[in-house]
Formats: C-alpha cells, structure tokens, sequence
C-alpha cells in the first residue's frame, strides 16, 4: 500500500530496454478547417511542433523508451520499481498477471494526493518469470513487461486492452499522450495509439467570453472508456478513497453503447438518506425522463455527509466511470435535494471544469462545506426552493447572504448576469414561477424555481390539479440546454 510518499516491496536492480522510433503526423482542424499556429505535444516525448496553414504537424525522431504519461501524472519503470510521479489526486491501482493473462496480485491503492510515489516489485516470483505489470493512475493505464532472471531482470514498457477485469488481451500501442492548443479553441488531450501513425485532430471552438465547454450545443467530448466494453455493471458498489470505503449506486442505461458518450448525473441523497433510495426513486424521477428521450445517461449515487471529505470521492467516481464507460466529458451534472442540494452547491464552488451544469432542489449555502475564498469561475446554475421552506429558507439571514436567494445571486454574479430583482411565487400565482437572468455569460445561464410548498417533499412538488411533479421536468430541460 501507499504509506505517505512511498510504498515499498523489495527487489534488486532493473533498466528499461528498447528503443522507439517516432513517425506521427497528421492536421488540426476546428470546423472542416485547419487550424494554424496549433501547439501540439507529445508529451512522453517531451517533444512540441506548431502547426502551418495546412494545420499539418509532425514529429520525428528515434530515441530510447521513456517515461509514459498517464491521464493524472507519469508512470516509469526504473531499477525494479514502477515510479508514480502524480500531479492531481487521482485513483491508483497496480495489477501483476503471468504470460498466460493469470492475474497474481491486484492492488487497489485508492485516491492518492499529489506527490512522488514508488512501488517495488516483490522478489518472491520465480526466476525466468515474464510477468505483465499494469499501472493506473486516473484515467489512462500502463504495462510493463518486467523479466524476474536469477542475475537480476528487465523491465519494458508497453501497453494492452483488457478484455474484461481479469485477463490481458491482445497488445494494443497506447502509447502516449498529445495536447493540442490554440487559440480561440479548448485544449484537447488525445490518446496516442501507436508512434508510427496519422492523427488528425478536431479542436473545439471557444467564443468570445470564454466559454470554457465551447458552447451551448458543443460536440461531445468522449473519455477514455469510450470504443471499448465497458467493465461497469449497475447496482450497489463501494470505492476506496484516501483509505475509506465509500458506498455509491450506479445505473447504466439499458441500451449502452461503447461508441455512444453517455451523460452522467450524480445524484445527491437528502441527510439521513442512503443511495438505495436514490434508485428507488428513479434517481428523483430523471432516469424515466432520460430513457424516453433515448439520451443515454450514467446515474451516479455517492453516500454522503455534504463535506470537504466527499469532494475526493466525486472526482475518484468520476474518473472510475470516465476510464471505464463511454462517457461524455462535457456534459456531467449534479443534482439533489435538501442535503443532496447543498452538496451539489458545495461542489459548483470549486468543480466548474467538471461540472457543466448543476441543480440545487431545497439547498442551503450555510452548514455545509464551501472552499474560502471560493473561486469565481462560472458554472450552470438552477435553483429550486418553496417559499414556505423553514429549514432551507430562501432568505436566512440578509446580513450573511444566506439562503437560497444568494446562491443564485452569487452564480449570477460569478457568470456574469444583469443585476435584477428574483421574481418568485406569491399567493397568486396558481403554479410554480420560474426566473432566468439576463446578460449571462453564454452557455452559463442562472435559473431559479420558486413554489407554494414547504422543504418536505420539494424534489416531487406539484402544481395545482398536476397528477406528476415538475421538478424532475425542470431539471432535466435544464440539463439539456447544453
């Protein structure tokens, strides 16, 4: 296991062996157009090229194998250990299978903060041994061929697919990682499949105000997981993170595709409450609306305590689903209700470039966790609140700027909106009233739902003479805003 900044088996000397020769080219482009002056890098390489008027690039040189990058950090193989260089708390795992694809010893590390960390390989496997070892670190995996001989061993890095959550398949070239960027567009990370290969990149444009998604309606970003059968099944799970085990749901729609980015909701769970119900509930009436608009959505159901310690365990959850499942990057969202709302406010403060959207049903901004000062990056906001809530008021307290009414006037302030008046519901108001500022930042509009109703039961409120809540509804025509 990780002990602070080292985790230790024993072993003798190892070297890397090898060497690559590196042939990879091929255009950046945003719309059907090339894109001039992109950097584009090759970043176990260490290896940069800009961009010409065709958008071309290209990359050659011969050089002995290095270093790998993974999705959070670096992995190596040096002097009989694998060297983890973690730039981001990221999930690590370390698997150890024979030549026949037997798996030897799995190690799931869990979370680990950022930092230098080494893991030696056990002296205990017969000499003459060829053994596999894969390495995560996040959301992108390495293998090494690590050889065990009575005068010492060698290690070689290279890189395989899984057929499932056991044996190694056959060898697939993943073998490094680009960054491209430009100006006017997102920075994009692409997986490089092979060093001898054309890889023709499509960029992302970013309009004027800095829109960091690319839009309303921008392409799907596809994660890791995305061409490959995806080794999650629905139901009640646990992770390991920072030690602990956390409980969470997961739902996959039953028409999954590997080739199709999936949506992913993470639902919040009131105080008292434990995933289980969130299932039950259809993850508060969204799953039913998901299927019958054929998006295909991942709900996602952590148990929590709405505090700094569940942070860690969205971002672990996040990148477990991410490197396993095809999941749209661009498009995750939080929801939840009472304690689950606040969570969901706890987490727009400080995940702006995680969530793209997030909706607080009977949220509070007061007992629950918020990083101080808070960053004031924007985020998609919609908040639902009942005028009669007594213990997640709209107004708490004016000289604190507690309550409802402030979260939505602080996302309005950090995306941007006009400065106006909140309409909410009055007693003549037969329905529940929704408010959207004006002057938003584009693709970051603030939206807020008042109604006649108390705290119990806000995440299935009625309209007067409606046999189904509007809640869910709401939501979800928010969420598919972008």
């Amino acid at each position: 296991m990780f002990k602070g900044l080292l985790f230790l088996l024993i072993v003798s000397n190892g070297i890397l062996v090898g060497a690559q020769t590196v042939n990879l080219r091929g255009t950046v482009s945003s719309g059907g157009k090339p894109v001039s002056g992109a950097i584009v890098s090759l970043l176990g390489k260490g290896l940069k090229d800009t961009t010409g008027s065709d958008g071309g690039y290209a990359f050659l040189q011969t050089t002995a194998l290095g270093p790998v990058l993974s999705g959070a950090g670096m992995i190596t193989l040096s002097g009989g250990a694998l060297e983890f260089e973690i730039a981001v708390p990221a999930p690590v795992s370390i698997e150890v299978f024979d030549i026949k694809s037997n798996l030897i010893k799995a190690e799931n590390v869990g979370v680990q903060g950022a930092g230098h960390y080494r893991w030696s390989i056990p002296g205990n496997y017969p000499a003459n041994q060829l053994l596999i070892i894969r390495a995560s670190v996040g959301n992108k995996v390495s293998t090494f061929r690590y050889l065990a001989t009575r005068g010492g061993h060698a290690g070689e890095a290279v890189f395989m697919r899984t057929r499932d959550g056991r044996a190694l398949a056959k060898t697939a070239a993943a073998v490094d990682s680009l960054e491209v960027s430009a100006a006017g567009h997102s920075t994009r990370m692409v997986m490089v499949e092979a060093y001898d290969a054309k890889l023709d990149i499509s960029l992302v444009p970013v309009d004027n105000s800095g829109d960091f998604w690319g839009g309303l309606k921008n392409p799907p970003g596809k994660s890791a997981g995305c061409g490959k059968p995806t080794t999650l099944t629905s139901g009640k799970k646990t992770i390991s993170v920072g030690g602990t085990s956390k409980a969470y749901n997961i739902t996959l729609p039953a028409n999954y595709d590997q080739d199709t980015p999936n949506l992913v909701i993470f639902i919040y769970h009131w105080v008292g409450g434990q995933p289980d119900q969130m299932t039950s509930n259809k993850y508060y009436g969204l799953q039913p609306i998901a299927t019958a608009a054929n998006k295909q959505t991942i709900f996602i159901a952590p148990n929590h305590g709405a505090s700094q310690g569940d942070h860690p365990v969205f971002d672990a959850l996040l990148a477990l689903v991410e490197a396993n499942a095809c999941v749209d990057t661009t498009r995750v969202f939080s929801t939840g209700y009472s304690h689950g709302g606040m969570m969901t406010w706890s987490l727009s403060t400080n995940h702006q470039k995680k969530i793209r959207a997030g909706a607080g049903i009977a949220a509070a901004n007061y007992n629950v966790y918020a990083p101080n000062p808070k960053p004031k990056d924007p985020i998609a906001y919609m908040g639902i609140t009942g005028m009669g809530d007594a213990t997640c008021k709209w107004i708490n307290s004016d000289a604190n700027k507690t309550g409802a009414k402030y979260i939505a006037l602080e996302k309005a302030a950090d995306n941007g909106c006009t400065t106006a008046e909140i309409t909410t519901w009055k007693s003549s108001d037969p329905k529940h009233v929704t408010f959207e500022f004006t002057g938003c930042k584009p693709g970051y509009p603030v939206v807020v739902a008042t109604f006649n109703g108390p705290h119990g039961g806000a995440e299935q409120a009625k309209d007067p003479g409606e046999s189904s809540s509007w809640v869910p509804k709401e939501i979800w025509a928010f969420f598919n805003r972008f």
